[in-house]
């Protein structure tokens, strides 16, 4: 871990520290705005969005009681986590830059409603979840201006900060649950029962028949562990 390199390769501005700055911000400025007394806000993450949370915490830990994960995500793409970094990195490096250069037409091509939706159905293994509500609330942000911009920079984003980094550098009375779906192709479940080493890990999860999204796929699991991690949270405090 010592050796991760947490740079921005092409130095974009979208990158887990600024997003940990829009979390934050997001809850002193709108979250407790009018809290009267000393409060601390509970962040839930999925998938990529749980790196952001982790470092909103390790930024800023007075202000959160902990996070309660859905999926993590270990970044397959970072160059610590790539096999053969030194022969695969510059080849994933130069379809990256294309991507960055070349890539609009591709996006325009995939940013279609029937597109997403085959997309989506690979990480979901409850393909009912798969509606034209999620469809629409996952592409409507894709097609605003200066989107794809942000989509390439995210996908050369090979360096950064890996969850078991931040993990093993947490507070700890910031307690951690994780929960995950067991089917879930883009998670490996040897690695999410892994977390379970790490002091701030209190309690991993996984279910059965379920993929990438549980909180979608299967929010009578997914609900009851997280409001138990709530009351958890309370007790403690008490």
């Amino acid at each position: 871990m010592a050796d991760v390199d947490l740079r921005h390769p092409v130095g974009s501005p979208y990158n887990f520290y600024t997003w940990s700055e829009l979390i934050t911000d997001f809850c002193e400025n709108v979250v407790l705005k009018d809290s009267s007394k000393q409060c601390q806000v509970t962040l839930v993450s999925n998938s990529i969005g749980t790196i952001s949370s982790l470092q909103a915490v390790l930024d800023k830990p007075d202000l959160f009681r902990g996070v309660f994960v859905v999926s993590p995500n270990f970044r397959e793409l970072h160059s610590a986590e790539v096999p053969f970094s030194n022969l695969a990195m510059p080849i994933i490096q130069t379809v990256q830059k294309w991507l960055r250069n070349q890539g609009q037409p591709l996006f325009d091509t995939l940013a279609k409603p029937g597109i997403v939706k085959e997309i989506l159905k690979e990480p979901y293994v409850v393909q009912e979840a798969v509606d034209d509500v999620l469809v629409q609330v996952l592409l409507d942000p894709l097609l605003t201006e200066g989107a794809s911009d942000v989509v390439f920079d995210t996908l050369s984003y090979s360096a950064g900060p890996l969850p078991e980094q931040q993990l093993s550098q947490f507070p700890s009375n910031k307690p951690v649950w994780v929960c995950y779906g067991e089917d879930d192709p883009w998670t490996p479940a040897g690695r999410v029962q892994a977390l379970k080493k790490l002091p701030a890990v209190e309690k991993v999860v996984g279910w059965d028949g379920v993929g990438h999204c549980p909180h979608d796929e299967a929010p009578e699991l997914v609900h009851p562990l997280l409001f138990e991690y709530l009351h958890h949270l309370s007790t403690s405090e008490e």
